[in-house]
């Protein structure tokens, strides 16, 4: 069965755009448009122009549109994406952000993530496969949100063969999961479908699974999920969630 995608050639031309975008910014005079929207969260020029780039693309394809700016429709075929997931990092003009964007029908998915900064590119697709888990591996690394390690959630945590590191954007976080950076990423926060769905899609095809409070789940069409998420290979999950997890955040 062929996934419906976005052709490669279509891909090439929204990295072209949104390059040419993020440049147009004066970045050492902060000149970027920021906005507060309804909630009082964050969006800039940014966001906004990625979010009507990706919904022309969404219309072309006759798929349902499911922005974290333009919350229209879950109904499978769909569209879900983030514009920019790392919105604040944006802002200041720091790259760990990440275009968060996957595609849904009845029978297939397809998802990808793109960081405009560096350059980063993932895709479900992609044939590079995990590398298998190391048992002898003296010590696990994990990436968790720059947010709760900066408030403070993890400086109580001590593991001699895990290491844990802040990165910004659960987005671009999983990508780098999917891509072998790291061993796992952990959110105690809760979390939007648009954060997570792609990269959880990506994940998911490289043999890494998603765990809610110690359970594996299948992320579904929610469009909020629940806090205490962890994605990991299932060989590590024990080991990880019995020292990051069990340790050291539900005491």
């Amino acid at each position: 069965m062929c996934n419906l995608k976005i052709e490669n050639s279509v891909i090439d031309k929204i990295k072209e755009n949104i390059q040419l975008k993020v440049a147009s910014i004066n970045w050492a005079q902060h000149s970027i448009e920021k906005f507060l929207k309804e909630d009082r969260s964050l969006v800039t020029e940014v966001d906004l122009y990625i979010s009507d780039l990706i919904y022309e693309v969404a219309k072309d394809m006759g798929l349902n549109y499911f922005s974290e700016e333009s919350q229209q429709s879950l109904d499978r075929p769909c569209l879900i994406i983030d514009p920019v997931d790392g919105t604040r990092e944006l802002a200041k003009g720091i790259g760990e952000c990440a275009v968060s964007l996957s595609i849904h029908t009845e029978k297939s998915e397809w998802a990808w993530i793109y960081n405009p900064f560096t350059g980063f590119d993932i895709r479900s697709d992609d044939q590079q496969l995990m590398k298998n888990a190391n048992f002898l591996s003296s010590k696990l690394l994990g990436f968790v949100s720059r947010s709760e390690f900066k408030n403070g959630v993890y400086d109580k945590f001590q593991c001699a063969d895990i290491e844990i590191l802040p990165r910004g954007s659960i987005a671009f976080k999983l990508g780098l999961l999917a891509a072998g950076a790291c061993d796992f990423v952990y959110s105690r926060s809760s979390k939007n479908i648009w954060d997570i769905k792609a990269g959880t899609t990506i994940c998911k095809q490289r043999g890494l699974r998603l765990y809610h409070r110690g359970e594996e789940v299948e992320l579904g069409f929610e469009k909020r999920i629940q806090g205490d998420l962890l994605w990991c290979r299932p060989e590590y999950k024990e080991r990880i969630y019995n020292s990051i997890v069990k340790n050291s955040l539900h005491e």
